[in-house]
């Protein structure tokens, strides 16, 4: 697909001579963007709503039914039939599919040549008690392929309350200087291009704007972030690791929020931009680097950790070897990714704008020679395997593309997306579509507004798959236990 990346009949670039002009294609008849975003008070509030209770009853009569949210677990081996889980609303309250977590742990022994069979389940088992829900329990949709009639429990350590530290002034300049690179004024000459700016260090590299714009957005699709994981920084199983390294560490915020819960913890942030705060935690620090250069760390690390880093590398075999030699005997690494295109387990997705744009995107990355998405995703258990890590385990969580579930929390988390999709839209097509495809600035314009207009359409029950992998590098003279 690459080869035929330039292609016009290939990806059916828009054209500009349309007789439809550009506000036809983003004044459809559509359900508004939420146009306040959620706070600590109201966001377990259904989100507000223009329609009126006539036109909310002649919804509900003419429209198919939406998902009602079923708590399962994709398998990675055995495809499973997709329980859609469409059904009314008073089923819905009655709680008919709300499940409780048992207290077992699958068998994740046996496996093939020896190996440690990966597990794979959906995030939502051990997260699905709440305080602030009735019956302090909530549903997910949590994947393509659906198991029927199974609940597994997701083996998630629960983060202790998180204690404020005083904050210093990072020497930003010392530490880069001291571990890989300086400061030098031509990083900070940032490539501008359609009126945004990208990363000057390793120029190309990085397809996504690093402007202001861009990391507030960043700094939004955190939050949601903690929302989707119950306020959970991470998953694996840590025990008060000394020295962790965030990977892409963007505006820092992750890597902030981490040394603050960990004070004893070393904390180092690389990214190919400085863009990260000077007011950071004492045990805190950011370098401006590259993960596909060879590491020079002065030391092996507890925790690697790196998120949304599908189509960053070229060569995502040689990243996982080289975070296995920076580990400790013992380390973990884990990576919080997701995947395009978009899913949605009856069809409506199909043929739709949205569902296009994350092809068009997948393929423009494969010309750049950096894949992203599901062709990074899906190969992560396999890669991690193939590193010498053991005990892999993968979690599948899910952003709906807007406010279609009816489960509040998928509500609520598809609120939120559907912002972090509709700021960042623009930004994540410049730089592929026109480097990877040719594209001119005009044709991305109207290709946006109408995935903007999907985006907004709720009878679209489209979700981005957002899988949790992290695995553990295994102590000297471990072998792979198996049963023959």
């Amino acid at each position: 697909m690459a080869g035929d990346a330039g292609r016009q009949e290939d990806h059916a670039r828009p054209t500009l001579n349309e007789t439809q002009p550009l506000t036809d294609i983003t004044n459809e008849t559509v359900d508004d963007p939420p146009k306040t975003i959620p706070t600590e008070d109201n966001r377990d509030q259904p989100p507000p709503s223009n329609e009126t209770a006539t036109n909310k009853d002649k919804r509900r009569t003419t429209q198919e039914d939406q998902y009602r949210p079923a708590t399962a677990t994709p398998s990675l081996f055995t495809q499973h039939s997709v329980d859609s889980g469409i059904g009314d609303e008073d089923e819905v309250a009655s709680g008919q599919h709300q499940h409780d977590a048992i207290d077992q742990q699958p068998n994740n022994t046996g496996g093939n040549d020896g190996q440690e069979a990966p597990l794979v389940t959906t995030g939502y088992e051990d997260l699905n008690t709440t305080q602030d829900q009735p019956g302090g329990q909530h549903g997910a949709l949590a994947g393509e392929q659906l198991a029927r009639e199974q609940d597994l429990v997701a083996d998630v350590r629960r983060v202790p309350k998180r204690r404020r530290r005083r904050r210093r002034p990072s020497d930003t300049v010392s530490h880069k200087e001291s571990m890989t690179t300086s400061l030098s004024e031509s990083i900070w000459n940032y490539r501008q291009e359609h009126g945004r700016t990208y990363h000057a260090y390793k120029d190309g590299k990085y397809i996504f704007p690093n402007d202001e714009r861009e990391a507030d957005r960043l700094d939004l699709q955190h939050h949601l972030f903690r929302m989707t994981f119950a306020e959970h920084l991470y998953f694996a199983p840590l025990h008060q690791p000394k020295r962790a390294l965030d990977v892409g560490t963007g505006t820092g915020i992750w890597a902030i929020e981490f040394a603050d819960e960990f004070p004893d913890c070393q904390v180092t942030g690389i990214d190919l931009s400085p863009g990260q705060p000077n007011l950071v935690p004492p045990n805190c620090r950011f370098v401006v680097d590259d993960a596909e250069d060879l590491w020079l760390y002065e030391g092996k690390f507890d925790y690697i950790h790196a998120r949304l880093m599908a189509g960053c590398f070229a060569d995502w075999p040689t990243f996982f070897r080289q975070a296995y030699e920076n580990l400790e005997p013992g380390g973990w690494l884990e990576i919080q990714d997701y995947g395009l295109p978009v899913k949605s387990a009856d069809g409506t997705a199909n043929g739709t704008d949205l569902m296009r744009w994350g092809e068009l995107l997948c393929e423009a990355a494969r010309a750049l020679g950096r894949p992203m998405g599901s062709d990074c995703a899906d190969h992560y258990l396999t890669w991690m395997a193939d590193a010498g890590f053991v005990e892999i385990q993968q979690h599948m969580f899910m952003w709906p593309s807007n406010t279609w579930p009816k489960d509040p929390l998928m509500k609520q988390l598809g609120q939120w997306n559907q912002i972090n999709i509709l700021d960042g839209l623009e930004g994540f097509c410049l730089a592929l579509l026109t480097r990877g495809l040719g594209w001119k600035k005009e044709e991305v314009d109207i290709f946006v507004a109408r995935v903007s207009r999907d985006l907004k359409d709720k009878r679209i029950h489209a979700y981005f798959p957002m899988p949790v992998t992290y695995a553990r590098k295994p102590y000297p003279g471990k072998v792979p236990f198996s049963m023959r």
